[in-house]
This record gives structure tokens, sequence and C-alpha cells, in this order.
């Protein structure tokens, strides 16, 4: 959890009474989980987290709440929390629906995309190529995909996706950091992409996405597969 919430905390003075305490806190572990240093599995202890971030337990099971609505946190038979894993169903599942959605926002980020997002996009790619820190190149990655889904100019794909993505991504984030490998090709997937929407082709942005998506899912059913049931770590 430390590593989590380093950089994160804040003097108590401003954020125990302060309205909005719990988007804070939600804002810090949902980065966590995303990035992988709050791995699938991992108990969230609200006492410690509010000690840690300087805030009352209060907003910190709210944050917890909100979370558990979205998918990324599971309350146990206890009533604790901890973060959700991905069984192999249900990433089977993120991956059919993201390979219908994800070629049809590259392809309208070719017929759209401004100049200033393939810019924010061109920046993306150079920092992941330079990045070595696997959490700070998943944030990047996110940040690609964002950028890339939002040059579509259509709200509603951008919010079915950045859930897909995020739930996706808490078990990504593992399995690159033991495949190395996964990062160089991803690195060459996102260029593809890149390159299609930057020649205003959005056949080939489809088909480039569709390829990424493949080779991601490959690596995660079959390089490092997961189980189809969760697993039960005990308490404390």
């Amino acid at each position: 959890m430390d590593k989590a919430m380093q950089g994160q905390s804040a003097p108590a003075s401003g954020l125990r009474h302060a309205p909005k305490a719990h988007e804070m806190v939600k804002s810090v572990l949902h980065q966590g989980i995303l990035t992988g240093t709050l791995p699938g599995g991992t108990r969230l202890v609200q006492s410690r987290i509010a000690a840690e971030l300087a805030v009352s337990t209060r907003p910190v099971h709210d944050a917890l709440r909100e979370l558990a609505a979205e998918g990324f946190v599971r309350f146990d038979a206890r009533g604790g929390a901890v973060v959700h894993e991905v069984n192999r169903t249900e990433l089977e599942d993120l991956y059919e629906i993201r390979k219908m959605l994800e070629p049809l926002a590259a392809a309208r980020a070719a017929k759209y995309a401004s100049r200033a997002d393939m810019l924010e996009a061109a920046g993306l790619l150079a920092a992941m190529e330079r990045e070595t820190d696997m959490p700070q190149w998943a944030e990047y990655n996110c940040e690609f995909h964002n950028v890339i889904e939002q040059a579509g100019n259509s709200s509603r794909l951008v919010a079915l996706l950045k859930n897909l993505r995020e739930l996706s991504a808490i078990y990504v984030t593992h399995s690159i950091v033991s495949e190395p490998d996964r990062v160089r090709c991803g690195n060459a997937e996102h260029a593809e992409i890149f390159r299609a929407v930057v020649a205003r082709d959005p056949e080939a942005a489809a088909y480039a996405t569709l390829r990424h998506l493949d080779g991601t899912l490959h690596v995660l059913l079959n390089v490092h597969p997961i189980s189809d049931h969760r697993r039960r770590r005990p308490a404390g």
C-alpha cells in the first residue's frame, strides 16, 4: 500500500474537513489499481488508508463504495474491501466487447482527430518508448488510448471504453511486468495505430487496433494464464 501512496499524502489541515476528500482518496486508490501497485487481491484497510492520506475513515469508506460500484473493488464476507481480481471468463468478455468498440473509436479518430490530438498522441508514444518503469508505462498506455478515443468525437463511446479498458488493466499491468517483450510489441502496435490515424485511414486504424487487442489478450490467456476462479487470500 505504501508504494501506491507515495507522493499522494497531503496535510491533514487541507483534507480532513474537505467536502471532496473522498474524491482524492478514490483517485489515489484508482491510480494504484490501474498501475499495478495495488494488484488484484490486495486488502484495503480503511484505517490504514485514512492514516496514510491524512483523512478520516468516512471519505475512505465512500471512495471504496464508489470503486466497488465501478468494478474495481469487492467486499468480502466480512465486509472488508479487496482489489478486484479479474478471472479468465471476465477477461474474455471484456476483450470481446472491446474488440467491437475500440476499432470503431480508432476509425473515428482517423476521421476527426485534430492536430492537437495527434501531437498529444505522438508525445505519449515517445514517452512509452523511453519508459522503463512499468506502472508509469501502463499510465502512458491508458492516456494514449484515451487520446485516440476522445479524438473520435463520441463522448458516449469514450465513456463506455474507459471502464472496459480500466477493468482490463487490473490484470494487464501485472502481466506486462513479467513480459517485457510485450512492452516492445505494444509500442510497435501503438505506433501502427497512430500512423493510420495520421494518414486518415479509418480501415487501417481499426485493423491495427484489433491486432493490438488480440496480441494483448494472447499474452494474458496463454503466456501468463489466469484461473477462471477468484483466488482466496487470507484476511489480515
